[in-house]
């Protein structure tokens, strides 16, 4: 079962929202001038009227009218542009320190290691960069201007119909209870059920990237069905907290249509008792109740908008956590030391409970090339990735020149040490900057040059040849075709010590020969690793090491181990026959 990448506490995701809007506090002093100044000038509107009503009382005239239309008119103008100015202010202090944060998650997304990715499952980490970003940027560009304004309102308009009057203010003050018999069961109940809808929206993603990404394994099994019904319980279980989200908004929404209620009756109630004592006129009494009925809408904003805040609070605390989760990894400081023999002692690896490596030790002296070769499962592409550092493993210690790799930069570690994985991916964007991910100051010059080493037959069918673009909608590869761009980049990256995980794997018979010369030109004159899909790429390795059930049983040349007539002969023998 997986396990989440674990969020960071509402406090870690204030901090670390504050430190990103810290550059921008003079654009927030600005906000709060125009908020400020903006309810200030909304209040012209309820005052003009009650002046209004009480003018028409006394002496009727179509000029008192006309002016004060106009004062509500001027006063409308003013209040859109502070409006308009106050969001313009807040989106530019708001929008680049959201994008800030998005490139520091997505930067610490990419820096974790395959144990944390694999045990929190692709789909996790993939929804935090996208799904709780995207919640994270519709708050920030929506939600909050208008939770921000109708602060400012609520706040102006309280003292605003306490200065009409001080009596029908406090009457007012009547409905702070009642909604705070809402809030008080709201607001410790909506931040835990909104951190679960976001959870149960991860793992419905995360569902469904791993029915895509093994469509053909479950077309194979005829097992499309099985992930659907498992996706489908994902997918109800987002429903259904989403649908107990939409009712508990409700519940808050009737109780405080509740509160509005009772206290606007009381204000009335309340002015037409005073009105009766000769104590307000008319007018005072319409202009409270005007204020008051202008607090409904902003009122209701804050309350219906605090889930949408709730929801983006939960996204940016799961963004938070990925930030947190990298920054626990310890990255060392010190220099690649000038030996690049690499070594591996007494290393232990699990995956949540089982275990994949038990014990192992390998030594690989400078220009060695070793392959590694056992049945699937039995730790292979593990002990590749724990020797590239690109997995930390359980137990054991693992070195380079006799240095941990933990006390090594990782930018060094990188220099040294490059690998081609199973998983070959080719980004969006021309063959040249594929091949330049290895080494963005590369020349064009230079990465022809490695292609053509390699094999650059390939690039005359190419539209564009280096320029095509490939990739995600780009010009279609082969697998041959992104094994060489996969091989490529390691040449051009020139490291001391190479890691292939079954490199050459979907080669084909057609194409075996051209891609086992290629490993061979970026193995050479490097200390190697690879991980061999076919027993006759180990052959012609300096030693063989053979893995069952995450051990290393054997260790010797292709003639030792077969004169031995252990695990690597049954396999040469098994092999042979085909």
């Amino acid at each position: 079962m997986s396990k989440l990448i674990a969020s960071s506490t509402p406090k870690q995701a204030f901090k670390a929202a504050i430190a990103e809007l810290k550059p921008y506090r003079l654009r927030l002093v600005g906000v709060v001038f125009c908020g400020v100044f903006t309810a200030v000038a909304g209040l012209v509107g309820p005052w003009a009227v009650g002046g209004l009503v009480d003018k028409l009382l006394e002496s009727p005239s179509m000029d008192d009218v006309v002016a004060f239309a106009l004062l509500i008119v001027a006063g409308g103008v003013v209040s859109g542009l502070g409006t308009w100015w106050g969001s313009a202010l807040l989106a530019r202090a708001l929008e680049p320190a959201i994008a800030r944060l998005r490139e520091k998650v997505l930067r610490a997304a990419v820096s974790l290691d395959a144990n944390t990715v694999e045990t929190a499952g692709r789909g996790d980490v993939i929804s935090r960069i996208a799904d709780d970003s995207r919640e994270v940027s519709n708050a920030a560009s929506t939600v909050v201007p208008l939770m921000v304004q109708a602060g400012f309102t609520v706040v102006i308009s309280a003292f605003g119909m306490a200065a009409v009057d001080w009596r029908l203010g406090l009457v007012g003050l009547v409905a702070i209870p009642l909604y705070w018999t809402t809030l008080r069961v709201y607001l410790p109940r909506s931040g835990p059920l909104y951190t679960r809808e976001r959870e149960a929206f991860g793992v419905r993603t995360q569902r469904l990237v791993g029915a895509v990404e093994g469509a053909e394994t479950l077309r194979a099994f005829r097992a499309e069905d099985t992930e659907l019904k498992r996706i489908d319980a994902a997918s109800a279980e987002a429903r259904d907290i989403s649908i107990s989200v939409f009712r508990f908004l409700t519940w808050a929404f009737s109780r405080n249509n509740r509160a509005e209620c009772i206290t606007l009756i009381l204000i009335l109630g309340t002015g037409f008792y005073l009105f009766n004592a000769d104590l307000v006129t008319v007018g005072a009494v319409s202009t409270a109740a005007l204020i008051f009925h202008r607090l409904f809408g902003p009122i209701g904003v804050l309350v219906g908008m605090f889930s949408d805040i709730q929801s983006a609070s939960a996204s940016l605390i799961r963004m938070v956590g990925v930030i947190n989760t990298a920054s626990h990894q310890v990255s060392g400081t010190l220099p690649a030391p000038a030996s690049t023999a690499l070594s591996l002692f007494d290393v232990s690896h699990h995956y949540h409970t089982a275990p994949v490596i038990k014990n192992a030790s390998l030594q690989i002296a400078e220009g060695e090339r070793i392959a590694i070769v056992g049945a699937t499962g039995a730790g292979k592409s593990t002990l590749a990735l724990i020797a590239a550092g690109l997995l930390t493993q359980s137990s054991g210690r693992v070195s380079l020149g006799g240095v941990d790799f933990a006390d090594i930069d990782p930018d060094e570690l990188r220099k040294n040490i490059a690998m081609v994985s199973q998983e070959i991916h080719c980004f969006r964007g021309s063959v040249l900057d594929n091949v330049k991910i290895a080494r963005p100051g590369a020349t064009d010059a230079e990465v022809k040059a490695v292609l053509s080493d390699l094999d650059d037959a390939w690039l005359e069918r190419l539209p564009q040849g280096l320029e095509t673009i490939v990739g995600d909608g780009g010009f279609r590869l082969t697998s041959v075709e992104n094994q060489i761009i996969a091989l490529a980049r390691v040449h051009l990256a020139d490291p001391a010590i190479v890691i292939l995980d079954e490199a050459t794997a979907e080669s084909g018979s057609d194409h075996a020969k051209l891609l086992e010369e290629a490993a061979l030109k970026v193995t050479k004159d490097r200390s190697a690793l690879v991980v061999a899909h076919r027993l006759d790429q180990a052959r012609t390795a300096d030693r063989i090491i053979v893995m069952d059930s995450g051990e290393i049983i054997e260790s010797g040349t292709h003639e030792q181990l077969r004169a031995i007539g252990g695990r690597y002969e049954a396999l040469w023998s098994a092999w042979s026959a085909r």
